[in-house]
Parts: C-alpha cells; structure tokens; sequence
C-alpha cells in the first residue's frame, strides 16, 4: 500500500501562504516538517501586519 504524504507535508503551503493565506496558515501549523522557528516567524510576520494595518488605517 502506498503511503500519501499530507497537503501540508509539501511545498503547496508556500503557495497557498500568497494565494489564500487563512488556508496556507492552517497548513504551516499543521505541518510536521516546518520547523518550529519558521513557524513561529510566519505567526510573528502576520500579528506585525496586522498590527501595522491597524494603526495606519486608525491614522
């Protein structure tokens, strides 16, 4: 029996991070071969937009 490897198991996570983020973030923390740094620099580059989008759109 073939083994599958998972979606977010291959380089798709990349592409869905640009296309359809909410999708890409699921698999960054669902995957089991991102380490853990990326993981948590992904995590910080998204609270820094967020947080940078909301003081410029409150200016």
């Amino acid at each position: 029996m073939e083994n599958k490897q998972k979606w977010y198991n291959r380089y798709i996570v990349g592409y869905l991070l640009i296309l359809f983020p909410p999708l890409g973030l699921y698999g960054v923390y669902k995957s089991e071969i991102i380490p853990s740094k990326w993981k948590k620099a992904t995590y910080a580059a998204l609270a820094f937009a967020i947080i940078g989008g909301l003081i410029i759109y409150s200016l």
